[in-house]
């Protein structure tokens, strides 16, 4: 079933954001984001011959809003890195629509993986790796809409397979961060045993 994956992901990330995260503003934002995600997600916008889901609008304002609190310098380079994402979305889905044989299993893990390994490898903290994995996916999304209205074809932009696709890859995108963050952590503690031993 479409967007199984988004549901079952943006419930267990209200959960833990409700439950387990410390009080204070970021929580209750999150929390409130997460709630509108759900609720709207089946709501759509015409644009001509494409429908608009309502969650693009709200995910690209809050991405926005978290980008203008850093400097000049590092919006230009997340604008390079989000604009390499939207081309990188972009192109597979052409290519998916003209030689749909290269899909070697479920589309929705195959985007996924290109999205994570692309996001992994050009973000280095968790909040930057969401942030361009999410405004990169959607403006790639918007993008293939707009070819595909120029062409005459009707498509769903942030469609329910989408928003299973960004879920999916927000998703493993916090876990593989916390594994790093783990695996620091656990480095850390080598290192300062193996000074002790030698000291």
């Amino acid at each position: 079933m479409e967007g199984a994956y988004f549901y079952w992901i943006s419930w267990l990330a209200w959960v833990i954001c409700t439950f387990f995260m410390n009080k204070g503003k970021q929580r209750t934002n999150i929390a409130i984001l997460l709630l509108l995600l759900i609720i709207l997600s089946p709501h759509y916008i015409d644009i001509g011959n494409t429908k608009l889901n309502v969650n693009l609008i709200i995910i690209l304002l809050f991405c926005y809003k978290e980008l203008s609190v850093k400097t000049m310098k590092q919006q230009l380079y997340i604008f390079i890195c989000v604009f390499t994402i939207s081309m990188a979305y972009g192109s597979f889905q052409l290519f998916e629509l003209f030689d749909p044989v290269w899909l070697l299993f479920d589309r929705k893990w195959m985007f996924s993986v290109i999205l994570i390994y692309i996001t992994l490898m050009i973000f280095k903290d968790i909040k930057s790796r969401i942030i361009g994995l999410l405004i990169g996916a959607i403006q790639g999304d918007i993008l293939f809409g707009f070819v595909l209205s120029k062409l005459q074809f009707q498509y769903v932009i942030g469609s329910f397979v989408f928003l299973d696709v960004a879920a999916i890859s927000a998703f493993i995108i916090i876990m593989w961060t916390g594994l790093e963050e783990l695996f620091k952590h656990f480095d850390l503690l080598f290192q300062k045993n193996s000074k002790q031993k030698h000291g």
